[in-house]
């Protein structure tokens, strides 16, 4: 039976109505609206539903159900202390979809939930219809990091502030540039931030996940978009998972960086409409 829970939507000031379902031994938070085809959305390591911006949601609900969750260990989830990686992320979202009776769904996923979609595409098949992988990788040791990556990881502080996370996600002239937006999305941020173990845990799984050897499997049709000012993971990162991937269409955006989604949002949007359609 779904837990229902209540979140007072940052843009709207309106209460939007959460459940959780229990699966696959955790309570995951989800929401759903809109009607049609389904289509999940996986967001990145350390985020969660709060994260999506409104007017993104509003889009991807006009012709589906869009069905967003806290991934184990973000918002309003259940945070398990002990290890865990993306196959089990990956098994929460099967879980979640038997809960819902949804047999089959677009899979859209960015950064750590574009290796979740992976996953999902290669050990479950018959559960993805069409696959959206966004600023994501099949294995961050597949290609050497960036100078810029380099000099992130060599901080001594490890914990992530609001500007850390920006910073990752967009070039200094994008946020100079939408002072509006990028305060609503550090607001959103701050709603329900994840613990420091649970951050730990999730940095530990992507580091981990590799597909590399296993993307020849995914038979649904597939879409990646990624930006070329990408330093997270650089085109390179999207450029193998196309080879690898039988069928599959890039579209990279210049001068996009790893918020390419958000960055780009009306034209990645419109080729996310054409693709599912």
């Amino acid at each position: 039976m779904d837990i229902v829970q209540a979140a007072r939507d940052y843009e709207t000031g309106v209460w939007v109505i959460l459940k959780k379902a229990f699966v696959n031994g955790v309570n995951i938070c989800y929401e759903w609206i809109g009607e049609g085809f389904p289509l999940i959305g996986l967001t990145g390591k350390d985020s969660d539903m709060d994260w999506w911006n409104p007017a993104i949601k509003a889009a991807l609900s006009e012709r589906n159900s869009f069905i967003m969750l806290d991934h184990r260990g973000t918002g309003r989830s259940d945070a398990p202390t002990e290890a865990y990686d993306i196959s089990d992320m990956a098994k929460d979202v099967i879980g979640l979809m038997n809960a819902l009776d949804i047999e089959k769904a677009h899979i859209l996923g960015q950064s750590m939930g574009g290796m979740i979609a992976q996953e999902l595409a290669i050990e479950f098949p018959s559960r993805v219809s069409k696959l959206i992988l966004c600023s994501t990788t099949c294995g961050v040791k597949r290609v050497p990091p960036s100078f810029r990556m380099i000099k992130w990881l060599m901080r001594k502080n490890a914990a992530f502030s609001p500007q850390d996370t920006l910073n990752m996600l967009y070039s200094k002239v994008y946020i100079r540039e939408n002072p509006d937006l990028i305060a609503s999305l550090v607001e959103r941020m701050q709603i329900a931030p994840s613990n420091p173990r649970s951050m730990e845990i999730h940095h530990e799984a992507s580091k981990n996940f590799d597909s590399y050897h296993r993307l020849g499997r995914i038979s649904a049709p597939t879409l990646i978009i990624h930006g070329e000012d990408d330093w997270v993971f650089s085109p390179k990162h999207a450029k193998i998972l196309n080879r690898r991937i039988p069928g599959s269409k890039l579209i990279l955006f210049p001068h996009a960086g790893h918020g390419v989604f958000s960055q780009e949002h009306r034209k990645v949007l419109e080729e996310i409409h054409r693709f599912v359609d």
